[in-house]
């Protein structure tokens, strides 16, 4: 007989089936392998940033040191070497001019420098190329001094060379050959070429001379034994029918300061614009003078460069692009001098400039005897009186190699750096040592790149990104703190737009909308996450950018009166009886939407009538600090602290005044309370901004400057717009899913116990999807933090730090996508921007992780509700 309530039917088969069996073991495998592989893609990407990124910080090398002992001869006045560190040539004082092989020291030529008259003083440039001599006479000869190569067959070549194997070298006809891979044969020769004298308007000797080409002109400055002081202008012309050269010739005489006359400077210069003439005194006094107006130079100022009167100037040279001096002084101190602009004087017809010391570079307790230059980057080699030679990157300061001394007795007389910077050379008594160098990246130190740089021509060390630049002597910025900066304030000002839309249309799809309208409205915001980032690039730089520079004060308003009339909305709904707002419940979200229109049409109203009243009728004008005073403009941005405030206030006062009277009203009665007591807090908040305006503008406080400044039409307004458009898709679906994942017993349990919806949605179910909510925001902040189209098209590129809404910056992924694909492989600018990316990958992994640790926080809390 059958018991009672038991299942009757076929016994129940409890083996489960091979296939699912198959199926969960098949499953298990591919997950550890996708997870292990993932861990492994996103490992092996960090080691390839970090493998191309570790030689920035390497140092420099110095090895294959050759010391060869040369004829006895004088100090040498110059050395300079050949691009293939196989020639060499010195000048020395008694006006001998010897050229000589660098891996033997056998003599190749002695060229004859018939001058007519005694050497007394002698320029070389970098190289030996923009040289001047001054003369006994006091007139001046251009020179030139370098090296030709060039490239023969065999058959073409001297027959004392023809035998020579690949890569070895040989002597004939005073060249030096060299055997190519390609068969052929390089030499090099040293070639010069000296004008015809120039006479002065003094016959007194010369003491100093200068020489800078600049725009097709020659200018040579020349100081004289009777203290006399002269600058030429010299202009080549040729006729294009008969190939004759004409110099067209200027000269005029710079009233030099009586210290001129009586102790002779030891360095005189000409800056690279051919604007300045400075004279350098032994006891360090430094005197500038104008040479803009080239008709009527005039003098600038002094300064004082050596702090002690024990220390004395031992040794000078420019810098490469001629604006940076570097002084040694007798006390193994290298410091780096540049001009910086100051406040112009008197009718300010003329701007001003002052000398800084913007870098000391490390010394030793020995007299700077020689400094050279390199004719490539910022690098200088600094000879001391004990032998030793230091190689220093001016620019950041850091110390690139140190040679020890070959005799301690004899100090460094001369120094040469290679044209290619691969070679250093340098002179010892009758000594010549010289040693392979490769510099490597000297630019990039983590001082450089993440620390304030003194850059030259700047008035205080700062924060710069500026990888290149149309001339030579550029120099070049690895600053990556702006461009760290602009990824954070794009981040920030999107998130800003974007998660609180995102957030508060999740709730109110989850909590508030019906499943039929969820179901349409849903998937049409998802949709919006398939735009392309570049076309909503495109949109934000020529669609939105022009719009908003053109009514940028309703712009303002609307950030004011869309929330406002929201909240309006929302209280005119609870005016409705509530057996007709239950009747028009699914025609609830088309009344909420309805606001948004008539909100922008108040706005564009209230625009201009806001420009008059806080910026004096001209925005773009009042950014810029033409008119207006700041007591409008702390109004306009302080109004969301007065919105805080006044609710604040009315939360203490009138709320729950009304919350203690409201028990026996009745619905419509509260609704209409409610609504009144609102209106009254909006029109309250304009007397306080206003109060808080007037009171920061009476303190002096203007907010032109450390909050806003000149209306940039790409900047980030815009910026944050767009791409809080582009996150708030992605927030808004982790978003909902979380919300609609909460249990409805809770919602059941709430409204049970007599909650209203909101106060469930608040207290309930947000606290419970915590932890799914903060994910959807930290996914949004990830694509914000990697976002490039956008902010590369609508961002303006400028790598400016400033939080000002209304300018430009510059991101990690915009730079890298703009200056990769032009930076030349393994240079410096090339590994600093995969240390940008490196920087990116950090950032990203750094607030992942922060995001997990704080999103277990609230899984924990939630399980606990």
């Amino acid at each position: 007989m059958p018991i009672p309530g038991a299942v009757i039917g076929r016994p129940r088969n409890k083996k489960t089936a091979w296939t699912v069996r198959a199926g969960d073991v098949l499953s298990r495998w591919i997950i550890t392998i996708g997870g292990i592989g993932t861990l492994i893609a996103v490992s092996t990407v960090f080691l390839y940033l970090l493998w191309v990124v570790a030689p920035l910080l390497k140092p420099s090398r110095l090895w294959d040191p050759l010391i060869l002992t040369l004829e006895k001869t004088g100090a040498p006045l110059h050395l300079a070497m050949d691009e293939y560190q196989r020639m060499a040539w010195r000048y020395e004082p008694n006006n001998r001019l010897v050229v000589f092989d660098v891996h033997n020291g056998a003599t190749l030529a002695q060229p004859e420098l018939t001058l007519g008259e005694t050497v007394t003083a002698a320029y070389f440039s970098h190289g030996g190329t923009e040289s001047v001599l001054g003369l006994a006479d006091g007139s001046i000869i251009l020179a030139d001094f370098g090296f030709a190569t060039d490239f023969a067959s065999e058959t073409d070549a001297p027959e004392a060379v023809r035998t020579l194997k690949v890569g070895e070298h040989g002597q004939s006809d005073g060249r030096i050959w060299t055997r190519l891979p390609s068969g052929q044969l390089r030499s090099q020769r040293f070639v010069f070429h000296m004008d015809a004298p120039i006479p002065a308007e003094t016959t007194s000797r010369v003491l100093r001379v200068a020489r800078v080409e600049r725009a097709g002109a020659t200018y040579v400055a020349s100081l004289h034994a009777n203290g006399e002081a002269y600058v030429w202008r010299l202009t080549r012309r040729r006729n294009l029918l008969t190939g004759k050269e004409t110099v067209a010739r200027t000269s005029r005489r710079v009233p030099l300061r009586p210290h001129a006359a009586d102790l002779p400077p030891v360095f005189l210069g000409l800056s690279g614009l051919a604007d300045t003439l400075i004279l350098l005194f032994e006891d360090g006094l430094l005197e500038r003078y104008d040479l803009r107006d080239f008709e009527q130079p005039v003098f600038i100022d002094e300064t004082r460069t050596l702090e002690s009167p024990d220390r004395r100037v031992t040794a000078c040279r420019y810098l490469l692009g001629r604006s940076t001096l570097l002084m040694g002084d007798s006390h193994g101190r290298v410091r780096a001098w540049f001009p910086v602009n100051v406040a112009p004087q008197g009718d300010g017809t003329r701007s001003r400039t002052r000398l800084v010391a913007a870098q000391t570079l490390e010394g030793r307790p020995h007299a700077v005897t020689a400094l050279a230059t390199s004719q490539r980057i910022r690098m200088c080699a600094a000879g001391y009186a004990d032998g030793t030679v230091r190689l220093f990157h001016v620019t950041s300061g850091k110390k690139l190699g140190e040679i020890h001394p070959v005799d301690e007795n004899k100090a460094v007389s001369a120094i040469a750096v290679s044209p290619k910077d691969d070679g250093l050379a340098f002179m010892v008594g009758d000594r010549l040592v010289r040693w392979r160098l490769d510099v490597r990246h000297p630019e990039a130190t983590l001082k450089s790149l993440f620390a304030p740089v003194w850059y030259e021509g700047a008035s205080r060390p700062a924060h710069v990104w500026q990888s290149s630049s149309g001339t030579d002597d550029f120099e070049p910025k690895f600053g990556l703190v702006p461009l760290i900066f602009g990824t954070l304030k794009a981040t920030v000002y999107s998130l800003i737009f974007g998660v609180p839309i995102a957030l508060l249309a999740a709730i109110f799809t989850s909590e508030f909308l019906s499943p039929q309208a969820r179901t349409v409205i849903k998937p049409l915001v998802e949709m919006m996450s398939s735009l392309p980032s570049v076309v909503l690039g495109f949109l934000a730089a020529l669609v939105f950018a022009p719009l908003v520079a053109g009514i940028l004060p309703a712009v303002l308003a609307a950030f004011v009166f869309i929330p406002g009339f929201f909240l309006l909305g929302a209280y005119l709904w609870q005016l409705i009886p509530y057996r007709m707002s239950l009747g028009l419940q699914r025609w609830r979200l088309i009344f909420v939407g309805l606001t948004v229109p008539l909100a922008l049409r108040v706005a564009s109203t209230a625009g201009p009538l806001l420009e008059r009243v806080c910026f004096a009728g001209d925005i773009m004008r009042w950014l810029d600090g033409q008119v207006g005073g700041a007591a409008g403009g702390w109004a306009v941005f302080l109004y969301p602290l007065a919105v805080g405030l006044t609710a604040w206030g009315f939360r203490l006062t009138v709320s729950r005044w009304i919350r203690h009277r409201s028990r026996s009203w009745s619905r419509t009665r509260c609704a209409v309370v409610d609504a009144l007591a609102f209106v009254a807090a909006a029109l309250l908040t304009v007397p306080v901004t206003m109060a808080l305006g007037h009171g920061l503008a009476w303190a002096g406080l203007d907010p032109r400057g450390p909050m806003v400044g000149t209306y940039v039409q790409r900047n980030a307004l815009v910026v944050g717009f767009m791409m809080g458009f582009a996150i708030i898709p992605i927030i808004y679906t982790l978003a909902e899913d979380a919300l609609t994942a909460v249990p409805d017993h809770l919602r059941s349990a709430s409204l049970a116990a007599g909650a209203t919806p909101w106060q469930t949605a608040i207290r309930i179910v947000i606290p419970t999807a915590m932890s799914g909510l903060f994910s959807a925001v930290m996914i949004g902040l990830g694509r914000a933090v990697g976002e490039t189209m956008i902010v590369l098209m609508a961002a303006g590129n400028t790598p400016v730090m400033s939080w000002n809404p209304f300018d430009g910056f510059r991101t990690l992924s915009a730079n890298i996508a703009v200056e990769l694909p032009e930076a030349v492989r393994n240079s410096t600018h090339y590994r600093t921007l995969f240390l940008a990316a490196l920087v990116l990958f950090v950032m990203t992994f750094v607030l992942n992780t922060l995001a997990e640790l704080v999103r277990s926080r609230y899984r924990r809390k939630a399980i606990e509700l």
